[in-house]
């Protein structure tokens, strides 16, 4: 991601532009200026308009369409163009992986969802509003809020939009899938809380995540396949996930093809595909479950026959991955799960 930053130049313009307006007022009367007489000084040269409004729109974080000292006006993938304050007090995140990340860019909450996973010690004891899945319009409205934070890949945050509106709940709806969303949704938080210092942890950990992609460069092509575990079934994760992403920017190839998933995180997938692919790696992402989901992946790999024809199974390299590095998101832990991913790709040599 490119920090944008407006250069000593630009600043210099703007002040001059400044003391001109205070100098002739403002609205209506700048135009009853009297004209000037031959003895007053030129006016200074205009500002240029254009270029100045192209480089604000540079600095803008992704989704943001205008931003001012109070305001931030969003195009919404649910809601469409919406403005919202700056700086607000009351706010309702609707996913602790997101309510966390939305701490880290200095924000605070009065409610939040159901869990222990993700949060932020300051918001251990806030009230609920229900679980993921399952949130309370009526208990959200109780609190409020002047915003809440959607995540407009979950259903049920989908669902509840409208109502949200219908109350006059002022609302927006993010993404969160990959490094690049948790990148992008980090500035646009500091934006919102109207507190850039806080872009340096993520200076940080852009470079330590950086640093794990340089090492690996060049290293011998690595095919994985990501087993999508819950206690129920074992499906194949994709490249568009949070695994996936990572094990793409550190130069494996998932043997599903993202294209045939159709948008979908995880797919079913044949024994057939993955002998004839028969990847190097075998990573299992727990979903809900926790040990019984891991189990169920096991089970699948140890009483089919045809696993132990697998590459990876006959050399041992099937990984569990740590929730906190996968299904719960990484946030700060961003470069601890590079390099994890890293050394089960390539090992201790990356």
């Amino acid at each position: 991601m490119k920090y944008r930053t407006i250069g000593k130049a630009a600043v210099a313009l703007l002040l001059a532009a400044a003391l001109l307006f205070s100098a002739v007022g403002c609205g209506p009367q700048a135009q009853t200026v009297p004209e000037a007489s031959s003895s007053s000084a030129a006016a200074p040269e205009p500002v240029d308009g254009p270029e100045e409004s192209a480089l604000e729109e540079e600095d803008l974080p992704v989704g943001v369409i205008a931003e001012t000292a109070d305001t931030i006006t969003y195009d919404d993938m649910l809601a469409g163009e919406v403005t919202i304050q700056k700086r607000p007090q009351r706010v309702v995140v609707m996913l602790n992986a997101v309510m966390e990340l939305w701490y880290m860019a200095g924000g605070t909450a009065v409610a939040r969802i159901e869990g222990e996973d993700n949060i932020p010690e300051e918001a251990k004891d806030l009230p609920t509003i229900g679980t993921m899945s399952t949130p309370s319009v009526e208990k959200i409205v109780s609190y409020e809020p002047d915003l809440v934070i959607l995540v407009n890949t979950l259903t049920k945050n989908r669902e509840i939009q409208p109502a949200l509106q219908e109350a006059g709940i002022p609302n927006i709806s993010v993404r969160y899938k990959d490094y690049q969303d948790f990148c992008d949704l980090f500035e646009l938080f500091t934006h919102i809380t109207d507190q850039p210092e806080r872009l340096e942890a993520l200076d940080d950990i852009q470079a330590q995540v950086d640093a794990e992609i340089e090492q690996v460069q060049g290293k011998p092509e690595q095919k994985v396949m990501i087993l999508y575990a819950t206690a129920k079934y074992v499906k194949a994760g994709v490249q568009d996930s949070v695994i996936g992403d990572m094990l793409n920017r550190l130069g494996a190839v998932n043997i599903i093809d993202a294209e045939a998933a159709n948008g979908q995180s995880m797919v079913d997938y044949s024994m057939e595909k993955v002998l004839e692919s028969n990847p190097d790696v075998l990573f299992i992402q727990m979903a809900n479950g926790g040990e019984k989901a891991e189990q169920n992946a096991l089970d699948e790999i140890q009483n089919n026959p045809a696993w132990q024809e697998v590459r990876a199974v006959q050399e041992g390299r099937v990984y569990t991955v740590p929730r906190e590095y996968s299904t719960l998101k990484p946030n700060a832990r961003y470069p601890e799960a590079f390099a994890y991913f890293a050394e089960k790709l390539y090992g201790d040599a990356s």
